[in-house]
């Protein structure tokens, strides 16, 4: 149930950081499908970023060290493969991406937490 009063902005923005409780924070202030909608575009638009400025692998899609080109070898190194390692930019554009986009949601959800909050006073 969304809240009946003010929210406390202190735990909205906890809830903020942390998965699934975002949802919450916006379902108690009346705003889950806009921030739902905003979220879902900012990450979007910022993974398609981060694709487009680490370069992709060999044009096979597997670079040896990565995926083991033995058969039986069916090993994959998902850290290099999520926060690309192997490329000197990876790993900080990473962590630029993270950080902008919990940065957007605690705005937003401090903002329309003020707005509901106003409305009780």
């Amino acid at each position: 149930m969304p809240a009946k009063g003010p929210v406390s902005l202190t735990r909205q923005t906890i809830y903020c950081f942390i998965p699934i409780m975002n949802w919450y924070a916006a379902y108690n202030i009346k705003k889950f499908r806009k921030y739902l909608l905003i979220a879902i575009i900012v990450e979007l638009s910022l993974g398609a970023m981060y694709a487009s400025l680490i370069p992709e692998y060999d044009k096979s899609g597997i670079k040896k060290g990565v995926i083991s080109e033995d058969i039986n070898d069916l090993e994959i190194n998902w850290t290099e493969i999520i926060f690309r390692t192997d490329h000197p930019s990876g790993l900080p554009i990473f962590l630029l991406i993270v950080i902008s986009e919990y940065s957007v949601t605690v705005f937003l959800i401090r903002r329309w937490s003020n707005q509901w909050n106003s409305q009780f006073i």
